[in-house]
């Protein structure tokens, strides 16, 4: 790996990088090695990188790919945006769903923006179903 910003990818509401981003932050950070992925820690948690399979690789991606989550109190806005300023991280691509996948539709099937269908996307991404019974 070089020395150049790794890529910081946004696909629908959530945030992935790639190992070079995770090489430049084990020089920044203490950095865990978990079987699933990666454990960078900062001030007040740490960001779990867990590794994504069985994708197409995003448009620049070096390496494996790795969903960012927040542990602790570690707010992910201010932790990408130290990441960013310092270049250990740049932003590569932001893709509504997954570029290689059509558009995901909300859980009612509609074209309604949504991630996914689990409970918690489903309640962040709660629309107005008045298309329903709509001709």
């Amino acid at each position: 790996m070089s020395s150049q910003p790794g890529s910081l990818y946004r696909i629908g509401t959530r945030r992935y990088v790639d190992s070079q981003a995770i090489y430049n932050l084990a020089g920044a950070h203490d950095v865990v090695q978990l079987p699933s992925g990666w454990r960078v820690l900062t001030q007040g948690g740490s960001v779990r990188c867990a590794v994504v399979e069985g994708r197409a690789a995003l448009p620049g991606q070096r390496g494996a790919l790795y969903e960012l989550a927040a542990e602790g109190d570690v707010n992910m806005k201010a932790q990408r945006t130290t990441w960013l300023s310092r270049s250990l991280v740049r932003a590569a691509g932001r893709f509504e769903s997954w570029p290689d996948e059509p558009a995901v539709k909300s859980a009612c099937g509609c074209a309604a923006k949504a991630s996914c269908a689990c409970g918690p996307c489903r309640a962040r991404h709660d629309h107005d179903h008045s298309h329903e019974g709509t001709s």
